[in-house]
């Protein structure tokens, strides 16, 4: 069956839903420009619409979605926070018109992980499977990342997630909240697409954050340890919950291991 079959498929059964989040999960960041063109887009937000010099780097950021890292960010400069969030949609706007004008940028430092394009393959040769993108990134930063490492094309078309841009609660002390309403924005939208509705949902993720999200919006969370984050640390974020509710793998490398996990054998 060829992607052009898949795509032509009637979408009247039912699919699994297989979201994934990006930096740390399917692509990570390396050498001295690591996820250079990304930070660029923050601080070239922070000096457009705030008129400061300064950078995400300041904070601690692993697992955070883009708004909330920049109201942290911002609150840590001395903008208070009702200023940073009413400005928030002129600063995504502007750090979305940085990445465009630089869009040839966009895979410096980063690089696919193992096991990533081969099983996004393996999806997408099933005509059952709906694959996208749950992240705290912008949608189309997220996108864009993917399109400059040549792997855009191997997710479920028309294209659709739940993205940084889509929602902003303002909690900086739980991220994992608004990564939870993506998670759910996901599933809702895959509602929309896919006439016979989602079967099963699973939300694959390398941090903490992406575990307590996928099992707050009902999803199996299914983590990997390709981040910064431990076997135990993710673990530990989904302690007490249903057996095989949770799986935690090293990698993305074993396809085969994944599809068992994603009961797609």
């Amino acid at each position: 069956m060829t992607v052009k079959d898949v795509e032509q498929e009637p979408k009247a059964k039912p699919v699994t839903l297989v979201s994934f989040d990006v930096d740390g999960t399917l692509i990570h960041s390396i050498g001295k420009d690591a996820n250079k063109l990304h930070k660029e887009c923050f601080s070239a937000g922070f000096k457009e619409v705030f008129g400061l010099d300064t950078h995400i780097d300041i904070i601690p950021h692993h697992g955070g979605t883009d708004p909330l890292i920049a109201i942290k960010v911002l609150e840590h400069c001395g903008v208070p926070k009702a200023e940073a969030q009413g400005k928030l949609k002129e600063l995504e706007a502007a750090m979305v018109r940085h990445f465009q004008a630089h869009a040839d940028r966009a895979g410096l430092g980063l690089e696919l992980l193992p096991g990533v394009e081969a099983l996004l393959e393996a999806l997408q040769a099933r005509g059952d499977v709906a694959s996208c993108l749950v992240t705290g990134n912008l949608e189309p930063i997220g996108w864009g990342k993917m399109a400059a490492l040549g792997i855009d094309g191997l997710f479920s078309k028309p294209l659709f997630g739940g993205f940084g841009s889509d929602f902003c609660s303002g909690n900086t002390q739980e991220m994992w909240r608004d990564r939870a309403e993506f998670v759910r924005l996901a599933g809702q939208r895959a509602e929309q697409q896919y006439q016979g509705g989602v079967r099963a949902a699973f939300h694959v993720g390398d941090t903490p954050m992406d575990i307590q999200a996928a099992l707050a919006a009902g999803c199996v969370a299914v983590g990997v340890t390709t981040g910064v984050y431990s076997r135990q640390q993710l673990e530990a974020a989904g302690e007490g919950v249903a057996a095989g509710r949770l799986v935690v793998l090293d990698s993305l490398e074993d396809v085969d291991a994944v599809l068992k996990v994603l009961q797609l054998e």
